[in-house]
C-alpha cells in the first residue's frame, strides 16, 4: 500500500486506499452527484432554459413536441417566425430528460395536429432554406 488517497478537486471528499470505495470508478460515480462539480451549474442551467421554451412553446413531451413542429410547419405564418419556434422545439427536443424520451406531456391529446415530424431535427432553421 502506498497510501494514496482520491480525492475530489471540487468538494475536498476523500476515498483512502484502503477503503472499499477507492478506485477511479468511485471518483466518476461521485462526480455524478458532487454538489460542487461545475457540471451541477451547466444542469440548473439546462433546466432553466428548458423551462423557459417549455412556458413559450407551451409543451414539453416528445411527441407534444413533435406534432407542434408538424404544425407549425403548416401554419401560415412569415417563415422567419415559424424557425424561430422550430428552432425552440428542437432545443426541447435535444433536452428531453432520458427518462422522458417517447413519454407524453400532461397536455398531450389536447392538439387534432398531424402526428410525426416533418424534419429529422438536425438542422438549424435559420441557416437552411
Amino acid at each position: 500500500m502506498d497510501g494514496r488517497i482520491l480525492t475530489c478537486v471540487y468538494c475536498g471528499h476523500a476515498y483512502p486506499q484502503d477503503t472499499p470505495a477507492h478506485g477511479s470508478q468511485v471518483l466518476t460515480d461521485h462526480i455524478r452527484v458532487c454538489e460542487k462539480h461545475p457540471m451541477r451549474k451547466a444542469e440548473a442551467d439546462i433546466a432553466m432554459l428548458r423551462a423557459a421554451l417549455v412556458g413559450l412553446i407551451g409543451v414539453d413531451g416528445e411527441d407534444e413536441l413533435r406534432q407542434m413542429e408538424a404544425t407549425m410547419r403548416l401554419l401560415p405564418a412569415p417563415d422567419a417566425d415559424k424557425a424561430v419556434s422550430i428552432n425552440a422545439i428542437h432545443a426541447l427536443l435535444a433536452t428531453v430528460p432520458p427518462n422522458a424520451k417517447g413519454q407524453r406531456g400532461a397536455a398531450c391529446g389536447a392538439s387534432a395536429a398531424p402526428t410525426g415530424c416533418a424534419s429529422n431535427g438536425n438542422h438549424n432553421e435559420r441557416t437552411e432554406k
